[in-house]
C-alpha cells in the first residue's frame, strides 16, 4: 500500500495526479507499504516529483529513497514519466548517468508498470551492504589517521646503511633476517657508493691517420693535436693501451670507455 505524506492532489497537476491514482490502485493489495512524498518543480508548475521511501525507515537519513517518478521534459521537449530506481539498469546510458538507473514513458499505464516494478522494500541485505561501506571506510580513516607516527621510519639507505655497520662493528647479532642480509650486503653496498660518488669526466683521445687528438677533460675548446701518441700523460697512456684490449663501445670500470675503433675517453 502506499502511504501519501502531506499530498493534496488539488494542487498536483492532471498528469501526475493520473499516475497517482492508477499507483494506488494497483499498490492497494501489496502486503508492504511505501511512504510516498510529492515535491513540485520551481521553474514550472506543472512538473512534480513522487518520492518513494521504504516506510521501515522514514526517518533514518541515511537510507536512500526506494526510487522516485517524475513529470518532466522528456526529448525534443515533449513531456514524460520519469522513473528512477535501484532496480533499473538502462544500458543505453553509461554507468555513472543518472539516465542509467531511469526509464522513461509518455504512455501513464506503462509508467505505473515499470513503478511496480521498480518500487520495492530494501532487502535487508541492501540496507547491510550500504552500512559495511559506511563502516568500512569510517574504519581505514581510523586506522590512517595517525599515519605521522610512520614519518620516524621513513629512513633513507644511507640512514640505514650507517647504523646497520656502526652494530655490525660492535658484534651486534641482528634478530630479523632483513637486518641480516644488509650486514651480509655491506661490503657490496659500499662499492655501490662508490661508484655513485665517481664523477663522470673524461679526457678524449682520438687517433685519426698519423695525428692524435688530445681534449682535456672532455670539455676543453682547443684540442692539442700530436703526431704519436707518447708525449700524452703517463696515465692516459695506459689507460689507452688497456682500452684497446677491450671490445668497441665498452666501458672498462675505473679507467675509460672505447668508442669506435679509435675513440677513447680516459677516466680523469
Amino acid at each position: 500500500m502506499l502511504q501519501l505524506n502531506d499530498i493534496d492532489k488539488t494542487k498536483m497537476s492532471a498528469p501526475i495526479v493520473e499516475f497517482l491514482n492508477l499507483l494506488e490502485l494497483k499498490h492497494a493489495k501489496l502486503p508492504y507499504y511505501l511512504v510516498v512524498t510529492a515535491t513540485q518543480s520551481t521553474h514550472k508548475e506543472e512538473f512534480w516529483q513522487l518520492r518513494f521511501k521504504d516506510s521501515r525507515f522514514v526517518d533514518d537519513e541515511s537510507i536512500d529513497l526506494v526510487g522516485a517518478v517524475e513529470w518532466t521534459y522528456g526529448s525534443r521537449n515533449d513531456k514524460d514519466y520519469k522513473i528512477t530506481s535501484r532496480k533499473i539498469q538502462n544500458e543505453r546510458y553509461g554507468r555513472w548517468g543518472n539516465e542509467h538507473a531511469s526509464r522513461r514513458t509518455k504512455d501513464v499505464k506503462k509508467a505505473v508498470k515499470i513503478t511496480m516494478d521498480a518500487m520495492q522494500p530494501f532487502e535487508w541485505h541492501e540496507i547491510s551492504a550500504k552500512g559495511r561501506r559506511n563502516a568500512e571506510q569510517k574504519h581505514q580513516a581510523w586506522a590512517v589517521e595517525n599515519n605521522v607516527a610512520r614519518y620516524p621510519f621513513n629512513i633513507g639507505d644511507e640512514g640505514i646503511y650507517e647504523e646497520v655497520k656502526h652494530l655490525a662493528e660492535q658484534g651486534v647479532v641482528f634478530k630479523t633476517e632483513a637486518f641480516k642480509k644488509a650486514v651480509a650486503g655491506l661490503e657490496a653496498y659500499e662499492e655501490y657508493l662508490g661508484r655513485r660518488s665517481k664523477v663522470a669526466r673524461f679526457h678524449t683521445v682520438i687517433e685519426r691517420g698519423e695525428k692524435v687528438i688530445y681534449i682535456r677533460d672532455g670539455h676543453a675548446l682547443e684540442p692539442e693535436e700530436f703526431c704519436a701518441i707518447d708525449p700524452l700523460p703517463e696515465a692516459t697512456r695506459n689507460a689507452i693501451a688497456l682500452l684497446k684490449l677491450v671490445g668497441k663501445e665498452k666501458l672498462l670500470p675505473e679507467v675509460g670507455y672505447r668508442h669506435g675503433e679509435n675513440t677513447y675517453f680516459v677516466y680523469v
